[in-house]
Order: C-alpha cells, then structure tokens, then sequence
C-alpha cells in the first residue's frame, strides 16, 4: 500500500476538527441543525486552512445516510464515497482547469438530473477565481435559481477576482490563517501519534515557518521526519529548511544595537557559507524587529505577539535599553535592503551594506524628550536669560568659513573660579575631563550644567565644583534632585564614598566697586562675565542643538 502523507492522512472529517475556523463551522452547523442552508457557498483564506475539508465535510453532512447532521457519521457508504472523493454526486471541479465557458454548458446541463444515491448533488469548485469572464456570466441564472436538489460550493484564495454578481448568490465565509499557538499544539498531537521525538522548540520552528497554514505545516513536519527518521532535531530543520536558528537572530540584532560592524559582517559571512537563503534570513530578521518594536509597544504580553514564552523574555531584555524611534529606523532600513535584495543580483553586499548601516546609526532622543526641551526653553526664553536682553541665532555655516565660528572677540573673561581650577594638577584636570565624558554619556543634561562650573578640590574625600553666584546652572546643580543625581553618578565613577560640594565665587572678585571700569575694548568685566553665562546657558545650547543653528550676537539689558 502507498504511503499516505501526513496531511491527507489528518485531514478534518467532522467541522470539530477544523482548527481555527470557530466561527465558519459554529455557522454552517447551525444552518444544518435548522435547515436554513444556502444554495451556494464561497469559502475563501490564504491556502492551507481548511476550505476544502469544510466542503467535503458540508456535502457529508447534508448527505449522510443518517440525515442531515451537524456531525456527519464517517461510516455509511456516502460518508466514505465522500471522504475518498469518488462519490458520483459530490463532484469536485478544477477552477484553473475548466475556465471556459463550454465546460460551465456542461455543468448547467448535468444540474437538471437527481442526484443518484444522495440527498444533493453538490458542485465543489476550487479556485473558483479562475475561470474566465465568460463562464462566470454562463453561470449567473444556474447560481441564482439552481434545481432544489443543488449546491454550489465555492473555493478561492483570491476573492477580489470573483465578479461582484457572483458574490451577491453566494453566502460569504472567510477562512482565517490559523494561530502559531493551534498549529504547535495539532503538530504536537500527529507526532505524539506517530511515535515521533520531536521537541516543543522544533515544532515551534515547523509552526512558524508555516505562516498560519495548517496544511504548509504537516507538510513540512512530513518532511522533517524523513529527514531526521523517528527522532527530529532543530539541527534538521534548520538544515533542511535553509533557515537561521532564532539564537542568530538575536545576537545579530544584539550586535546592531551595540554598534558592533565587524560583527554584523561576520554573521552575514558565516550564513552565506553554510549556504543559508539570505532573502529568506533578511525576512526573517525584519520580523524579528518587528517582533521587538511590538514588544517595545504593548509588552509582552501583547496578543499579536506570535511568539513562544521564553523568546518573550529575551525580547523584552534586547528592548530594555532601546528607543521606539531607533527601533523603527532600523526596522525601515532593513525593509528598505530587504527590497533591494529581491532586485539585485548580490543580495550578500546589499545585506552586509544594510547591516552596516543599520549598525552605525546613531541613537535618536525620543520626541516626547525633545519637546519636554522645547517646552523648557520656551519658559526661560519667556522670562529671559538672566543678564542678557537677547540670544541671536542664525543658521549654521561650514568651519573655517567667515561667520562660521561664534564670534567670542567680545566675550573672553577669566573668573576667579577659572584662576582657581587653574591650581588643580594636571592629573585632577584630566580626571575632571574623563568625569564630565563619562556622564555626558549617563546624563547629557547635567553635564552641561557642569561645564559652567570649575573643580577647585577634586580627591578621594571631596569633589568641589565652583559656579559664579547668581548663575543659572549654580541654582539649577544646587537643587536637592540634580545634587543627588551627581552625587551618584560621582559615587558610579569613582568608586568611592566621596561628598559633593557646591561653591558659589563671586564672578567678579573683590572689584565690585569697578564693575563701571571700562576694559581696553570698551567692555565692563561685568558685561563680559554676563555674556560668557548666556552663551554657557545649558539652555541656550539646547536651542543651538535642536534647532541646528550658531549664536551670532548677545544683547545686554540696560542696567544689568
């Protein structure tokens, strides 16, 4: 006896069986249960959902020798006729083969006979959408007002192509693809079934690689078994299907986000000579980011999230420390070298190419940040930069261009706060420097703040930062959060229990009775110190950073 592949041999034989299809099996039994079926049914889904089972299923439970029944028997002789497709009144017709419109004469002349041994005879035309513009219209009365004895069955994957009069005599159902979750468990009952070992992660790998296809999915599980006989590794298909095992997926994303080319480079390398399909790999790292960005959105706990649990938890720590903005742009970027890859004849350079690009992108501030910025600067641009009438901006030109640079003629000034860290050595100094990169990195805020102050004492007891008095950044570094955010950013740094202090220093020293003098170039000290803090103001930066431009001049109020 032939072998029987696996799924002819686990094809739906009563609608229970059908998986995924609630709500079209829940519907036809009960118009059997109260004799209200149709003339003409249109079952149309992506293939492999069962379509044609639910057909031969209906025509069994409207034939079957017991009555109608919403769960037909599987023993009388019509049942059986049925199931092994050679009942003479349940005919089961070629779309793609029988378009023309003499083929559909010929059916409108078989409708007028009784059917022989059965309760209907009963029309199964798959891929209906096949037939030509002719022989649709040569079907249009027979569909309307067929004999009573008559029922159209109808299956498509393509309902679009179906004229619009054609589906106006049809009751509709609409075949979903099935869950990952159904797929798993129905592939893990025919292998336990069959005496196979198989584990859950390879049936996971089988059921995902099927794409909500019941059928796609026993036919690769066949194929598995003859490739790895009675015990089924993930090796095996992996191999057999040319796909890369997740744990690639994850390390390469992983290297993505870390900025690592040479790693991106090498996984492209080593894929392209295990002979992996890369197209298929590029599709199959997009839906892993698309995986993230999802997971990024709603958790993991989302329901359009078709993954296995412990693939959650790695998902969810990949993300961690990741912005949806660089999520999507690397999500847009790999969809961008995924087309290209169908076009070109090198699709390892377009994807080596994309992975670089990918890795070298730098991160975004999210939106809600920048305009939390915005929205600070508005507020202090309102009330005005203390010292200062007015911060001209101006758009950015090339370096070493005239007027590229900030014209600063007007504004150097040595404080005492200068003179003062000018006491420190060097080893204190560049300490000082590694700090403030260090926490540019951690909090680019603060260390904005801090680049308007000076060390004065910076060792393993104490680190003192001095600020003009009066100054934006001393009363903003002075505020009890921003302090303790220093403090623990000192404490993760220099590894020591070392306190923070803030020093406020007169800007102008003792000479405050000669804030009138004039320098040689026509300038108090004050208005020097005042424009040097309204260029320093963290804010001011802010606004030269975010709106991309250069300060061309500062004003200074009258009587400041």
């Amino acid at each position: 006896m032939s072998y029987l592949v696996l799924a002819r041999k686990w094809r739906p034989q009563i609608f229970e069986e059908l998986v995924g299809q609630e709500h079209v099996t829940r519907t036809l039994q009960n118009a059997i249960t109260t004799e209200r079926l149709a003339h003409a049914f249109l079952f149309t889904g992506p293939r492999g959902v069962g379509k044609t089972s639910a057909a031969r299923i209906l025509a069994k439970a409207v034939n079957c020798l017991q009555g109608l029944t919403p769960r037909p028997c599987n023993q009388c002789d019509n049942c059986k006729e049925i199931a092994n497709s050679n009942s003479i009144d349940v005919l089961e017709i070629d779309g793609a083969s029988n378009t023309g419109v003499d083929n559909v004469r010929e059916l409108r002349e078989n409708v007028k006979y009784l059917p022989g041994t059965s309760r209907y005879k009963i029309y199964i035309i798959d891929e209906v959408h096949m037939l030509s513009t002719s022989a649709f219209n040569a079907l249009l009365k027979t569909l309307e007002e067929p004999p009573p004895h008559v029922i159209f069955i109808f299956a498509t994957t393509e309902p679009h192509k179906i004229p619009l009069t054609i589906l106006s005599r049809c009751q509709r159902f609409d075949f979903k693809r099935i869950p990952l979750t159904l797929i798993f468990e129905k592939l893990k009952e025919i292998a336990t079934a069959e005496g196979v070992k198989i584990g859950d992660d390879t049936l996971m790998l089988i059921a995902r690689e099927a794409e909500g296809s019941m059928r796609d999915a026993q036919s690769l599980l066949d194929q598995a078994v003859s490739y790895g006989g009675e015990e089924v590794k993930a090796v095996d298909v992996l191999a057999l299907l040319g796909i890369a095992d997740r744990k690639v997926l994850f390390d390469l994303s992983a290297a993505i986000i870390r900025g690592d080319v040479k790693r991106c480079l090498y996984f492209v390398d080593e894929l392209y000579k295990l002979g992996y399909d890369l197209g298929q790999f590029c599709k199959d790292l997009l839906n892993h980011f698309r995986n993230l960005l999802v997971v990024k959105i709603e958790g993991g706990e989302s329901p359009i999230l078709n993954v296995p649990e412990y693939e959650v938890k790695d998902l969810l720590e990949q993300v961690a420390g990741v912005g949806f903005e660089d999520l999507h742009r690397w999500f847009q970027i790999l969809l961008k070298g995924e087309e290209l890859m169908v076009r070109t004849p090198f699709p390892k350079v377009v994807l080596e190419m994309t992975l670089v690009e990918m890795a070298r992108l730098k991160s975004l501030l999210p939106l809600e940040e920048i305009l939390s910025r915005v929205e600070r600067l508005e507020s202090v641009l309102s009330q005005g930069v203390e010292g200062a009438e007015g911060i001209l901006l101006g758009p950015v030109e090339e370096e070493g261009k005239e007027g590229g640079q900030i014209k600063e003629e007007n504004v150097h000034y040595t404080s005492p706060v200068q003179e003062k860290a000018g006491e420190l050595g060097k080893e204190a100094l560049g300490r000082w420097e590694d700090f403030l990169k260090f926490l540019r990195g951690e909090n680019p805020i603060l260390a904005s703040f801090l680049n308007q102050g000076h060390p004065l004492r910076l060792d393993d007891s104490l680190m003192e930062i001095g600020f003009a008095k009066g100054s934006f950044a001393l009363d903003r570094v002075s505020e009890p959060n921003t302090l303790k955010s220093l403090e623990e950013a000192s404490l993760r740094y220099f590894k020591n229990e070392g306190k923070v202090r803030i020093t406020p220093i007169d800007p102008i020293g003792e000479a405050k009775g000669n804030q009138g003098n004039l320098a040689q170039d026509g300038e108090t000290d004050l208005a020097r110190h005042l424009k040097k803090e309204a260029l320093d103001n963290p804010i001011v930066k802010e606004a030269v950073d975010i709106f991309k431009g250069r300060i061309v001049g500062v004003k200074i109020k009258e009587g400041s």
